[in-house]
């Protein structure tokens, strides 16, 4: 769980870095405000897993697989929903918020796989 509490370190680093060039006006508002729109959905999917993952790691293969695989889908709809919403109702510059996903998922996605395969390992 050092990495989870790793990658949520980060990621709440950038946020305030974020916020500090908004202070400063150095990166445009409705960038920024975009970006740290991101940076909170991916979060969120993050915690979900490890959350989900905690609780699984010490059952049985079955379960494990469940919230894993199946956590994937959940936690991918939830996403989508936020996603949705995010670009609907509020004012975000699209391609700042998009690109900031892409980049906070894949920067989550990495850790996520290390954590699994690091959990097998010990299994």
């Amino acid at each position: 769980m050092n990495k989870s509490r790793i990658a949520l370190l980060i990621s709440f680093a950038a946020a305030i870095l974020i916020l500090f060039l908004i202070f400063l006006e150095i990166i445009i508002p409705l960038l920024g405000y975009s970006i740290l729109n991101a940076i909170v959905i991916t979060s969120v999917n993050f915690l979900l897993f490890t959350t989900a993952y905690a609780y699984s790691i010490k059952k049985s293969n079955k379960t494990f697989l469940l919230f894993t695989i199946g956590g994937m889908g959940v936690r991918l709809l939830i996403m989508l929903v936020l996603i949705f919403i995010s670009i609907k109702f509020l004012k975000v510059d699209l391609l700042g918020f998009i690109f900031a996903l892409f980049i906070w998922y894949t920067f989550f996605l990495i850790f996520e796989i290390a954590i699994v395969r690091r959990g097998l390992e010990r299994r």
